[in-house]
């Protein structure tokens, strides 16, 4: 789950308590752990104290199995004060050994050269990176030969959550993995009623849940191309996508930020939860809030194809784990991270519940986690094959999940006018001319 900073990242969903019996067993495997060439000690940030439990649980079966003698001493900094501590810590050269950094943050470290080249290691261990899915890893590649500075801990993914029973009321059949966009705007058409206030689709709002999602699906990062050097906003491609919500928004078959109450992706979900929208886009981090609040019959399926492309692509975001660059015990940091990336450090998030962690051998675990609830959680899993990963920043934000779907969705901007005044701010903080 990704949010702007006006807000507190959640990474940990609510704690869904696994269902009995066969939840240990694991269909592959993806990289066992190695062990280290010589114990020290390292220092480690965090910001979630639930996630300091099970990490601090997965590292004592690395000092007692994979390192012993090996001390590492994990610090939470709320999530109010770490990047600004961090930011301190790596202007002075002071850093943890290890931490937690999110994709829109990490651009700040590789480009000030205060990560550790992860890529040797990786290398030496002959682990196949291209396993996680270019999704969760390409936004923590950096250099010219694109090597991996971070391994990803979770994973969370985008879908269509809808009402089954407004489907049924308007008799059309519920949507599949291979709907393409223009069965999309058929639902959305024949789910609207005017009268009753009723709309078909809400599928625009915010970075990680609305509208570049679509733009994904053409096969370009959307709002900040990959490299971080220009805004893609304006470009053909993410025209179509834009002009294709916009047109579903022109027929009245999606609602305006007036009217569903806000610009941001909870105000949509809860429009969707009081059975007001037939289809929203949203995270598997709602699927808990799904499950206890919705008054209806529902189910999630994957994001509709792109007409062109053939694709449906998710805006996934992926926490990762980084070692300084400074660190006094570089090669510790690495034995520690690849243990934690593991399928045995992995383990541990897995049977905590909530967070799908990024191992791909624990997938099928996550989405059991559910238990036997006819709901096709399998649908976010399944999106992480073929998605994209962030590439924007703290700065745009408000520029980018607020002004420009408020401009489209509820001023009636144009789509070419507000994405141009989007890419002219976006450029300027990054630097274009």
């Amino acid at each position: 789950m990704l949010t702007g900073k006006r807000g507190v990242v959640s990474l940990f969903l609510s704690l869904i308590v696994l269902t009995a019996g066969g939840l240990h067993s694991q269909e592959s495997v993806f990289f066992s752990p190695i062990q280290c060439t010589e114990p020290g000690k390292l220092t480690m940030w965090l910001w979630d104290e639930h996630w300091a439990e099970i990490i601090g649980d997965s590292i004592v079966v690395w000092t007692e199995q994979y390192c012993p003698g090996a001390e590492v001493e994990i610090v939470v900094q709320p999530w109010e004060v770490y990047w600004d501590l961090l930011k301190t810590n790596a202007t002075s050269g002071t850093m943890p050994d290890v931490f937690n950094v999110s994709q829109d943050r990490f651009y700040y470290y590789a480009a000030n050269g205060a990560v550790l080249d992860l890529q040797p290691y990786l290398d030496a261990a002959a682990i196949d990176t291209s396993q996680w899915g270019s999704g969760m890893i390409d936004p923590y590649r950096w250099g010219e030969n694109g090597d991996l500075y971070a391994t990803p801990v979770n994973w969370d993914t985008i879908a269509i959550y809808y009402n089954k029973s407004l489907f049924d009321a308007a008799k059309i059949p519920y949507p599949n993995a291979n709907w393409t966009w223009d069965g999309f705007a058929a639902a959305a058409a024949a789910l609207t009623e005017p009268d009753l206030g009723q709309y078909g689709a809400a599928v625009y709002s915010e970075y990680q849940s609305g509208y570049p999602n679509w733009i994904a699906s053409t096969g370009i990062p959307p709002i900040v191309g990959a490299g971080r050097t220009q805004c893609t906003l304006s470009v053909k491609t993410s025209m179509d996508a834009l002009n294709f919500l916009k047109g579903l928004y022109d027929r009245g078959y999606m609602p305006s930020i007036s009217t569903i109450g806000g610009p941001s992706a909870d105000d949509a979900f809860n429009f969707w939860l009081a059975g007001k929208v037939g289809m929203v886009s949203a995270g598997s981090w709602k699927l808990p809030m799904a499950i206890d609040q919705a008054r209806f019959e529902w189910d999630v399926v994957q994001l509709p194809k792109n007409p062109t492309t053939e694709r449906s692509r998710s805006i996934i975001h992926s926490v990762g784990y980084v070692a300084s660059s400074r660190s006094e015990n570089p090669d510790l940091a690495a034995n520690l991270i690849l243990f934690l990336s593991s399928d045995e450090g992995q383990q541990f998030f897995a049977d905590a519940g909530g967070v799908a962690p990024a191992n791909p051998s624990l997938q099928d675990q996550w989405v059991r986690s559910f238990g036997t609830r006819s709901i096709n959680v399998q649908a976010f899993a399944d999106a992480t094959i073929d998605s994209q990963g962030v590439t924007v920043f703290e700065e745009i934000w408000d520029k980018i999940n607020t002004e420009f779907t408020t401009n489209v969705f509820d001023r009636n901007m144009s789509v070419e006018e507000a994405a141009a005044e989007v890419c002219a701010f976006v450029n300027e903080q990054l630097g274009n001319d």
